[in-house]
């Protein structure tokens, strides 16, 4: 008899939405500095300043959310200590996401498939949560979820900048999710398509099916040691799943404690997680996430 879940855990990016991670990135990148000039802005120096914050996100081993620890470092990098015009800069982005952000994904089809999947297990009573890498605002991700042709609302939870402390690969990031689930990590199905972002969630307990479609495999994973296939693969197994028996309860969306973190940490960890190896490959992400982003670079990090 397989696991019975509580709670249904799903990245976006190349999951729920079938869009090339390189080719997305660059078209971000060369929009917000085209905005950002249009505005007034120096446009080298900001995106200087934007890839700095994004590592930053990554790196930062503090318990601040992510958003402060990009803004704080956006500032320093950009040089701009002038509060005033602090407010204008985050206003400034606030506009980009809210005007020519949605952009990016005009003339996009999703799969329909993966609504399906999503509606299917609503349906069934799975508590939903979106753990995608909280590097942009919760406009930005619930604009993607638009483009995937998925209602962000089917989800307790949609992890963003603004309510996230740390990212994917590392362990901590699933353990604030747990938290704020309030559950056990062998009570929790991952579905994602990164064998190094996603699958560490593996490392708390959870079990995973990892959608081949848009794969990504920058750490060479035994794919027939977990359960995978495509996004119609997963819906008719999704057909098969029981109701849930026993839904999570009060699936919190703000940010999480750092004790609570940590208690989560503690009681799912498996023996010999090795939380430095995670900090390396966030930094590797963080490293690519600001790169070039060349086609297939995704796939091909480089961990120090």
């Amino acid at each position: 008899m397989g696991r019975s879940y509580r709670a249904v855990c799903f990245d976006l990016d190349g999951t729920l939405l079938p869009m090339d991670i390189d080719e997305f990135m660059a078209k971000y990148f060369a929009g917000i500095a085209a905005f950002m000039t249009a505005n007034g802005q120096d446009g080298e120096r900001f995106m200087a300043a934007l890839k700095a914050g994004t590592k930053a996100m990554a790196t930062h081993a503090d318990d601040a959310l992510n958003s402060d620890a990009f803004w704080r470092t956006f500032f320093e990098v950009y040089g701009v200590a002038d509060l005033s015009q602090q407010e204008r800069l985050q206003q400034l982005s606030t506009r980009y996401y809210d005007e020519a952000f949605p952009h990016i994904g005009d003339g996009f089809q999703g799969d329909p498939t993966a609504a399906r999947v999503i509606a299917k297990l609503a349906a069934k009573g799975y508590p939903l949560v979106l753990t995608t890498m909280p590097m942009f605002p919760r406009a930005a991700v619930e604009h993607r979820l638009e483009w995937a042709g998925v209602d962000p609302a089917a989800f307790a939870r949609i992890t963003h900048y603004g309510n996230s402390k740390s990212v994917k690969p590392k362990q901590t990031y699933y353990a604030e999710n747990l938290a704020a689930m309030g559950v056990a990590g062998d009570e929790v199905l991952m579905v994602g398509n990164n064998t190094m972002e996603d699958l560490s969630f593996l490392d708390l307990g959870a079990d995973a099916y990892l959608v081949t479609d848009w794969l990504l495999d920058p750490v060479g994973f035994d794919l027939d040691t977990v359960r995978h296939g495509s996004m119609a693969d997963l819906e008719a197994w999704v057909d098969g799943l029981p109701a849930c028996a026993d839904p999570a309860a009060s699936i919190s969306d703000a940010p999480v404690a750092q004790q609570a973190m940590q208690q989560a940490l503690a009681a799912n960890a498996v023996d010999g997680l090795d939380l430095a190896d995670a900090a390396r490959k966030a930094a590797a992400v963080a490293d690519a996430v600001a790169g070039d982003h060349e086609p297939g670079a995704a796939g091909r990090l480089k961990v120090r």
